[in-house]
């Protein structure tokens, strides 16, 4: 599937040379990714027997809500848990330590692990918030009680990816893009992120650039990626990731992603492909 926009000028220049796997699928299976996982004729499932550190960390997050938790007057959770919470909760690349670098204590939006945790929890109706408490639903108990962290695990990737804008955890412009083709992005990975690969040639290899990217006077779609995509697939431990300095500016680092061994069992990809010999770059 090649659609005339590709030999746009501005798209040839913003893709340096690079083949989009995409390009690789019948029109039919580009259509059926874009449908949600449960939907009649996707082109892909979610397993509910793998496991993340997103899901551990949500289990013990609804554990320690028991019966039910108090809310600040804003309806964040209040410092005494996030406390708890910082101290309780692993999370990939991150130091719990840098919650508390601006106050002696932190609110729930400074911890972002534990934030995120509790809206993918919001989003996939496993709390629900009465007066100023956060109470688990009766879904959430059930996991709660089996300790069933697979099926929880596929619960909150859908609610992370299909029911929350990852645009609110970043700065960037042109929010929701790409995530509204995150279907055929998860593909794009399962046949182009094999090795080490820089989100910026990764962006360009899965996603399909809007005009406010291509008009862009400074490039930043391979940053948007990883911030919408990327890091939160590596939150779930479907990517793993390699951090360097930056070859310039030492106190910066870059990021590599590939796919972890957790990909190809947590997804089932059903797609036909054009007749093709073209490899993916």
């Amino acid at each position: 599937m090649k659609p005339g926009f590709l030999e746009s000028p501005s798209v040839i220049e913003w893709l340096r040379g690079k083949e989009p796997a995409w390009t690789l699928l019948t029109f039919e299976s580009w259509c059926a990714l874009h449908r949600k996982p449960g939907e009649t004729g996707c082109a892909f499932s979610l397993s509910g027997e793998t496991s993340s550190t997103l899901a551990s960390n949500a289990l013990t997050f609804l554990s320690r809500i028991g019966q039910g938790t108090k809310l600040t007057t804003t309806g964040n959770l209040t410092r005494a848990f996030v406390a708890e919470m910082v101290a309780a909760f692993v999370w990939p690349d991150s130091d719990p330590g840098k919650a508390f670098v601006r106050r002696n204590v932190a609110n729930e939006p400074d911890f972002t692990p534990l934030h995120a945790v509790r809206i993918f929890c919001d989003r996939a109706k496993l709390v629900r918030v009465e007066g100023r408490q956060l109470r688990l639903t009766k879904k959430a108990q059930t996991l709660v009680a089996k300790g069933n962290v697979g099926s929880l695990n596929r619960f909150l990737f859908e609610a992370a990816f299909w029911n929350t804008n990852l645009a609110y955890f970043d700065g960037f412009r042109l929010a929701p893009w790409p995530q509204g083709e995150i279907g055929t992005i998860l593909w794009c990975l399962s046949v182009a992120a094999n090795d080490w690969q820089k989100p910026d040639d990764l962006v360009r290899l899965c996603a399909t650039p809007v005009i406010g990217v291509l008009e862009a006077e400074r490039d930043e779609s391979g940053a948007i990626f990883e911030a919408r995509i990327l890091r939160v697939l590596a939150w779930f431990d479907l990517l793993e990731v390699e951090s360097t300095p930056d070859e310039n500016w030492s106190y910066l680092e870059r990021r590599r992603y590939r796919k972890s061994k957790t990909f190809d069992a947590f997804f089932h990809f059903a797609v036909t492909l054009e007749p093709s010999d073209m490899p993916i770059q």
